[in-house]
């Protein structure tokens, strides 16, 4: 497994929740590097016993997977819960969400992604889920809204065979604009550690594995509010396009089957050439 950052030589304020600079820039370093870093002790262990214990108390529903711009609940890919807590009121959530906005602004400061907010959600899988299959968390092309995903672990209790690690495939989004990405190397998995931050870029693939013990976490997605709404109209018109051309497949195919004229005379051809000549053949039959 790469490297692990940590972040606990004073890098936190549990007033403020600021990442050292140091650490940031290691932050910085590795994600365009190889695409995502791991740091550990990132925040501190009481403001993770804090979250923890807000984010259990978050009212949270199934999760959903994207089919094209629709959302459906599928829990043979999904079976985690989730609830959006960007809203919340509760102080340790928005202390973190504090957290998270300044971490944002330095890395875009180092990386120049252009990230300009930030959306955050707090995911549960219970003991014995099935996990998240592979998947990403924004298309490796542009448009692509998300730029970065920073996954903040709150388990005290999680042991080796918990389950329930990030499985990262760092060579997946190799596109030439990701910049770094390219040849990171193999896939790797991430244990789910108390106080432990993830961040790798939102188009790199990755999936959660099963879970024998309670999971939870906090998610944060680093993006770029236009590019996002670009996205979103991008998907919609490739939608529609595929849609259009499978009308247009099946309008072809129609027009090459071959019809027979039902009042029996024998005349054959294309839909719409048989249907032209029943309208002169039905009386002439009658009239026999």
């Amino acid at each position: 497994m790469a490297a692990v950052l940590s972040a606990s030589l004073e890098a936190v304020s549990l007033e403020a929740l600021e990442i050292c600079d140091e650490v940031v820039a290691s932050i910085a370093a590795d994600v365009e590097r190889q695409g995502y870093a791991v740091v550990d002790g990132a925040l501190g262990e009481a403001h993770a016993s804090a979250l923890r214990a807000s984010c259990l108390a978050v009212e949270k529903k199934a999760s959903t997977i994207a089919e094209g711009t629709e959302m459906t609940v599928d829990g043979s890919r999904r079976d985690d819960v989730v609830g959006w807590v960007k809203e919340s009121n509760d102080e340790t959530i928005a202390r973190h969400r504090r957290a998270m906005d300044g971490l944002r602004e330095r890395l875009e400061a180092a990386l120049g992604l252009k990230m300009d907010s930030s959306s955050f959600m707090t995911a549960e899988y219970a003991a014995g889920s099935k996990g998240y299959v592979r998947h990403r968390d924004a298309a490796p092309r542009r448009p692509s809204g998300r730029k970065l995903t920073a996954l903040y672990y709150l388990n005290p209790a999680w042991a080796p065979g918990d389950g329930g690690e990030l499985r990262l495939w760092p060579g997946s989004c190799d596109e030439a604009y990701l910049r770094g990405a390219a040849g990171a190397g193999a896939d790797l998995a991430v244990a789910p550690k108390n106080d432990r931050l993830v961040v790798f870029r939102s188009p790199l693939e990755h999936a959660v594995l099963a879970s024998r013990a309670r999971r939870v976490a906090l998610t944060t997605w680093f993006f770029n509010r236009l590019e996002l709404g670009l996205e979103l109209i991008a998907e919609k018109r490739a939608l529609r396009a595929k849609a259009n051309e499978e009308e247009a497949q099946q309008a072809t195919k129609a027009a090459e089957e071959i019809f027979e004229c039902e009042v029996g005379c024998g005349f054959r051809g294309a839909f719409d050439a048989v249907a032209a000549h029943e309208k002169t053949c039905r009386p002439a039959a009658a009239a026999q």
